[in-house]
């Protein structure tokens, strides 16, 4: 059974989902910040940091992928769609959001082709970590189950 969730759980969603995006740009900020300063506001810094501007909009992005898993990804609001068709209209929804926000704050330019496969690099290596620590987690919840009904059934 599902517990029920309050809007610190979505707080809290928010701002881990941050946390991710934020140390994700660290890192990808101390390895090639110098070289895309350049072309991307993100990197405006190169290695010195992170703009308020952008910690701002990964902000936005963040909260917005998070009422994107919430509409997607739980049975709250929509109750028969495929756990595939889910996936697939997350992961498409968020590239066209990431899409939306690198055009409207001018993340990279948006006619350089280079760009752009570095973001479509990015973002699979993000989206197959990010999978990978999914299914770790549901392993996880679902051996703790297992040995929770185990224990039941031997009272």
């Amino acid at each position: 059974m599902e517990e029920k969730k309050t809007i610190f759980n979505y707080l809290g969603q928010v701002f881990s989902t941050y946390g991710v995006i934020v140390v994700i740009f660290i890192i990808f900020g101390n390895f090639i910040g110098e070289v895309a300063k350049p072309y991307s506001t993100l990197f405006a810094f190169g290695r010195e940091g992170i703009s308020f501007h952008t910690l701002e909009q990964l902000l936005g992005l963040a909260i917005l992928l998070s009422l994107l898993e919430i509409i997607l990804m739980t049975d709250g609001i929509i109750k028969r769609m495929s756990i595939v068709l889910r996936f697939v209209c997350f992961f498409t929804s968020t590239i066209l959001i990431i899409v939306l926000f690198a055009k409207v704050f001018s993340w990279f330019p948006m006619d350089d082709v280079k760009a752009w496969i570095g973001f479509f690099v990015s973002y699979v290596i993000c989206t197959v970590i990010s999978v990978v620590i999914t299914l770790m987690k549901e392993k996880s919840e679902n051996q703790k189950m297992a040995q929770a009904l185990e224990r039941l059934k031997k009272e």
